[in-house]
C-alpha cells in the first residue's frame, strides 16, 4: 500500500493513515488543487505588477503598509514630475494684489521715527562751546566827555551853544562772548533712579574802549569832563546845573589845554551748580529727571576813565602836565538753592533735550572805587586821591546783599555720531535779577566838601541777562 502518493507529495501535502481510511481523501484532493491554482494565479498577477512598476521608473511607489506586532504606517512622498520645466500649471495673472500689512514695520533710518529705547548711560558728560551776548553796560549819562570852546565862560559845560557831547554812547555793548560749559554726571544705582550732576560755565573777558585825542581838535577846542555843581539840597532832591571839570580858565590860563581821554570797560561771568538727579519717569523714547541742588554765579565788571592834560601856566611861566584816573570795579556773587527739570525725547535719530532751572537766593554786591590825580610842575609832582568821579566821598569798598532769582533754560537738538557720542546745537538763556553795574556808579554831582557829600556809591538793583547759541558734544557710557 502506497502511503505517500506522488501527486500529494508534489503538492507538499501528506496524509496520515488515519486520513487515508477516514473517507476524507477525496475532499482533500479537490481542496488542494484549488489552493494550487489560486497560488499560481496570485504569483502571475504579482509578476505583472512588478513588471509594470519596472517599466515606470519615474513614478514613486504607492503607499505601503508593513505590519509587525505593532503597526507602523509610512507615507510616501508625492511623485515628482518627469521634467520640472514642463507640464507646470498655468495661472492667469491678476491685476489685484493682496493688501500689504506694514503694521509695526519701522525703518531705523527715518529721521523722526522712534528707533528704540532712549539711551541711558550710567555716567555722562558734555562739553559745549558758547557764543553769548550779555546786557550792555548802561552809562548814567552820555556826558562823560564833551567838546567845548575855550572862549566860553565854562568850556565844555552841558547846555552851552558851543558844547558837543562826544561820548560815550548810552550803552556799552561788549559784543559776543566766547565761553565753555562742562557737564559731568552719573547714576548712583544700577536702576538709574538717583544720581548727581555738576555743571560749570565760564566766559571770556570782553573789553570795550574809546579814545578822545585833543590834539586832533581845531583851534580853541578842547575835550573835558562835565559835572553838575550842587546847589543847596532841598530835602533829598539835589538841584544842580552843569559845569565843567576844567577850572583852568578861572585860574588865568590863556591858551587852551590839550586834553586826552580814554574810556574802557570789561565784563566777564562764570557759574557753577551741583544737583541731585531723581528720575521721575522713563519710557522707550522719553525721560524726565528732577534736579535739586545749589547754584552759584559771579559777574565781574570794570570801568575806568583816564585823562591827560598839558598846558602852559602863563601866570607862573611854566608848563604843567596832569594825569588822572577814575576806576570802578564791581563783583556780584549769587548764591542760592536750585530746583529744575531735565526732559529728553528721542525722535528717530534726533534727540531733544530741554533743561530748566530756577534758583532763589541772594547777591552779594561789592563795588570798589579807586582814583588819583597827579600834577607835575617845575616844583615836582603832586598826587592826590580822586580824579573826576572818584572823591573822598566814595573812594574805597562798598557792599550790599540783595535778594535775587536766577532762571536758566537750555534747549538742545542732537544727532548720534557714534554709539556713545552725540553732537548737537542749542540755545540757552539765563537772567540774574540783582547786580551792581559799573555804569550806574558815575555820579555827576560833585560836592565832596559839602554835606551830604557827593559823588556816592550807587548800590543798584539792576539785572543782567546772558543768552546765545551753543555747539555741544556729549557722551554716555
Amino acid at each position: 500500500m502506497e502511503l505517500f502518493p506522488l501527486d500529494w507529495v508534489w503538492l507538499g501535502y501528506s496524509l496520515s493513515e488515519l486520513d487515508r481510511y477516514s473517507g476524507n481523501i477525496g475532499m482533500g484532493e479537490v481542496t488542494m488543487r484549488w489552493r494550487f491554482w489560486g497560488m499560481l494565479g496570485a504569483m502571475v498577477c504579482l509578476g505583472q505588477e512588478v513588471s509594470a512598476q519596472n517599466t515606470s521608473p519615474n513614478v514613486a511607489p504607492a503607499l505601503g503598509v508593513v505590519k509587525w506586532d505593532r503597526t507602523v504606517t509610512i507615507d510616501a512622498k508625492e511623485p515628482r514630475p518627469a521634467n520640472p520645466q514642463t507640464n507646470l500649471p498655468v495661472v492667469a495673472p491678476s491685476n489685484e494684489l493682496p493688501p500689504a500689512d506694514f503694521a509695526g514695520a519701522k525703518d531705523r533710518n527715518e529721521l523722526f521715527d522712534p528707533t528704540g529705547p532712549l539711551e541711558q548711560g550710567q555716567i555722562w558728560g558734555g562739553l559745549d562751546y558758547l557764543l553769548w551776548w550779555m546786557t550792555p553796560n548802561a552809562i548814567s549819562g552820555p556826558e562823560l566827555v564833551t567838546r567845548g570852546n575855550w572862549n566860553d565862560s565854562a568850556p565844555g559845560a552841558v547846555g552851552q551853544t558851543n558844547t558837543v557831547i562826544v561820548g560815550p554812547a548810552p550803552n556799552i555793548n561788549y559784543g559776543g562772548f566766547s565761553g565753555g560749559k562742562l557737564t559731568l554726571g552719573g547714576w548712583l544705582d544700577f536702576d538709574q533712579s538717583i544720581g548727581i550732576e555738576f555743571t560749570g560755565i565760564l566766559t571770556e573777558q570782553r573789553s570795550w574802549g574809546a579814545y578822545y585825542e585833543g590834539a586832533t581838535l581845531p583851534a580853541n577846542q578842547i575835550f573835558t569832563n562835565p559835572t553838575k555843581a550842587l546847589l543847596p539840597y532841598q530835602g533829598s532832591n539835589a538841584i544842580g546845573q552843569w559845569s565843567t571839570a576844567s577850572t583852568l580858565k578861572q585860574a588865568g590860563i590863556v591858551l587852551p589845554p590839550i586834553n586826552n581821554y580814554m574810556l574802557d570797560s570789561n565784563l566777564r561771568m562764570w557759574s557753577g551748580d551741583i544737583s541731585g538727579v531723581a528720575n521721575w519717569g522713563r519710557t522707550a523714547t522719553q525721560s524726565l529727571d528732577v534736579l535739586f541742588g545749589f547754584r552759584q554765579m559771579q559777574v565781574q565788571e570794570g570801568l575806568s576813565l583816564k585823562g591827560q592834560s598839558a598846558y602852559y601856566d602863563s601866570p607862573n611861566a611854566q608848563y604843567v602836565t596832569q594825569s588822572g584816573v577814575d576806576a570802578i570795579a564791581s563783583t556780584n556773587g549769587f548764591y542760592g538753592a536750585q530746583l529744575g527739570a531735565k526732559i529728553s525725547e528721542q525722535f528717530g535719530n534726533l534727540k531733544l533735550d530741554v533743561v530748566t532751572k530756577f534758583a532763589m537766593g541772594a547777591t552779594v554786591q561789592n563795588i570798589n572805587f579807586t582814583g588819583s590825580n597827579t600834577v607835575t610842575t617845575l616844583g615836582g609832582a603832586t598826587t592826590t586821591p580822586g580824579y573826576v568821579y572818584t572823591q573822598k566821598s566814595n573812594l574805597g569798598l562798598h557792599n550790599a546783599t540783595r535778594f535775587a532769582v536766577l532762571p536758566d533754560i537750555m534747549v538742545k537738538l542732537g544727532l548720534p555720531i557714534t554709539e556713545n557720542m552725540h553732537m548737537g546745537v542749542g540755545y540757552s538763556f539765563m537772567y540774574l535779577s540783582s547786580v551792581a553795574r559799573t555804569g550806574n556808579q558815575l555820579d555827576p554831582y560833585i560836592n565832596a566838601a559839602a554835606n551830604p557829600a557827593h559823588p556816592i556809591a550807587n548800590m543798584g538793583n539792576d539785572g543782567i541777562w546772558a543768552q546765545g547759541v551753543m555747539f555741544s558734544a556729549e557722551w554716555k557710557y
